[in-house]
């Protein structure tokens, strides 16, 4: 396996790990979808065609596997604390977080993977339009939907954190 088939396979699983909210699901699907990558006659040999074209199989798999499962589980929500900052400000950070993690998990899966693949990952319009195969046109309306939705459901939140503590 190549270098950048391994590189490729890392960015990847983060992504699954972000859709399904599963480690073990996540490597499950990206490890079949690496052996599909290399088995796969038609698959690109590298580059970014390589890359999208596997984050269009990962996807397809996670979503099968949503499918299977019937449920949607949590975002992974990984604790990144630096030891420059105070505990408490480590705890509002991971709260934060945790908020945003939550609410994204909220969100539809179609309106969940096109804020993972732009805010997350970096992709281009033009590459999330290849991955999903759609226009790109309407990945920025979905994108566009998707965040004020996620802003709703942020802002809903905030509003019962508010009630809670009157």
């Amino acid at each position: 396996m190549s270098q950048e088939l391994i590189d490729y396979s890392r960015k990847a699983l983060i992504f699954a790990v972000q859709l399904l909210g599963n480690q073990s699901d996540a490597e499950d699907v990206v490890q079949a979808s690496v052996e599909k990558a290399l088995a796969h006659p038609k698959a690109p040999k590298g580059g970014i065609d390589l890359q999208k074209w596997l984050y269009r199989v990962v996807r397809n798999a996670a979503i099968d596997r949503i499918r299977q499962l019937s449920r949607e589980d949590e975002l992974d929500t990984e604790q990144q604390s630096t030891s420059s900052q105070s505990p408490e400000m480590q705890l509002e950070q991971l709260q934060i977080k945790t908020r945003l993690m939550q609410a994204l998990s909220a969100l539809p899966v179609m309106q969940r993977e096109l804020i993972v693949l732009r805010d997350y990952h970096g992709n281009s319009y033009e590459d999330i339009a290849e991955i999903l195969a759609i226009p790109t046109g309407t990945v920025m309306s979905r994108l566009h939907r998707a965040r004020m939705a996620l802003r709703e459901l942020l802002k809903h939140e905030l509003n019962e954190v508010n009630h809670e503590s009157v």
